[in-house]
This record gives C-alpha cells, structure tokens and sequence, in this order.
C-alpha cells in the first residue's frame, strides 16, 4: 500500500528560518502607530511643524510614506493626533498625582511635580504643544491651535477643581475669582516650564513646585475669607 506525500510550500516565516535568516512577522496597527506617533512627536519637537516631513517620519520608523498617509491622511493628520496622544498622557499623568495626594494642598505640590516630571521625561512635549511656527500655517493650524487650547483648558480646569476643593463650608464660590488664580496658575507653570526648557541646568521638578506653591498656597488663602 502506497501513500501519498503531499510538500506542503513553506511559508515565508518558515524557509527564512531554515535558511538562518531573521524572521519577520506583521506587527498589529496598533504597535505601529505608536511607533509612528513616538517617531513625529519627536521630530515635530525637535524640528517643529514646518520643518518636519512625512519622509522624515517614514525614515525614522523604517516604514514606506504611503502608509502613514493611509493611517493619518496628512501631516496635518499627524501632527493633531500627535496632539491628542500628548493630551491624554500630559493630563491622565497630573490627574493621577492630584486624585493620589492626602489633601489639597498635596495635591497642589503633586499636580506640579507631575507636570515639570512629565515634561522631563518628555522633553519634546512642551515644543509640540508650543509649536508657535505652525500657528496660521496650513490648513491644521486651526484644529491644532484648538486643541493646544483643550490641554491648557483642561489643565485650567484641574487647577480650578483645587480651589473650589479649599473653600471652607458655606462659602460661596466666586466663579470669576477662581478663574483668575487658576489662569494665574497655568500661566505660572507654562513659562517655567519654558524657563526649565531653555536653561542648561534647571532646578528639579521637586523644587519648582515647592517654590510656586509656596507662593501660590498665601494667594489661595485669601480666597478662604468671605
């Protein structure tokens, strides 16, 4: 009795295997985005907006340029999506601190060190943010503009939720009073952090905060008195 023998072709992955070779799989769109995205966002930082191309970023990653246009359209595409991804770690990584501390005045401290420690280990966050170069430039340079403008307001909006939380009970909170520190606040903390940025040894995250909290925590204070 004979039997048949069917050779079955092998796989690409297989025959670079016998042969010695690297095997190389598909990484999943998800991976490769990051990579994309990790790719512009430091390119975008360094170079800005318009100095930075869609060859760049393929050079970079090691990927064809078609392929990032087919996930993200344009460079108009990525830089905004650059933008959100920057959002989402910048305010989930401060949010966590502030939720994390025993009180509000620790929470203050915390918010702070956890911005200036963000931007440390990002170095080219603040310049994406900042980006004043692609401003007016190109079709992205109004949705860019309004989402710089979501992070700040978001951050706004956390600094604000800190000085509602120090009230004392039964005092009425003054909404245009707490604007104005919390925008006083956020402008305090962005030109440090343009200060640290361009400065060849600034002083830590740790004492940054201490220092504007310190001059901040007084301010707050006042607001405690009806």
């Amino acid at each position: 009795m004979t039997s048949t023998t069917h050779n079955t072709p092998p796989t690409t992955e297989s025959a670079a295997a016998e042969n010695g070779g690297p095997v190389k799989r598909r990484r999943d769109r998800r991976a490769r985005e990051r990579e994309i995205l990790e790719a512009a966002e430091r390119i975008f930082g360094e170079r800005g907006y318009q100095g930075t191309s869609m060859d760049d970023v393929a050079a970079e990653v090691g990927v064809s340029k078609p392929l990032i246009y087919q996930y993200y359209g344009s460079k108009d595409g990525l830089f905004l999506a650059c933008l959100a991804r920057l959002r989402a770690q910048l305010l989930e990584t401060v949010s966590d601190a502030v939720l994390a501390a025993g009180d509000a005045e620790d929470a203050l401290y915390a918010g702070f060190v956890a911005w200036f420690e963000f931007l440390d280990d990002h170095p080219q966050t603040w310049s994406v943010l900042i980006d004043e170069g692609m401003l007016g430039m190109g079709p992205a340079a109004g949705p860019a503009a309004a989402a710089t403008d979501e992070v700040r307001a978001a951050f706004i909006e956390l600094i604000a939720a800190m000085v509602r939380m120090n009230l004392p009970p039964g005092r009425t909170a003054d909404p245009d009073e707490i604007e104005i520190v919390a925008q006083s606040i956020s402008g305090a903390t962005e030109r440090l952090a343009i200060w640290r940025s361009r400065i060849p040894a600034p002083p830590t995250p740790e004492k940054v905060a201490q220092t504007l909290q310190n001059l901040l925590w007084q301010g707050l204070h006042t607001l405690r008195t009806p």
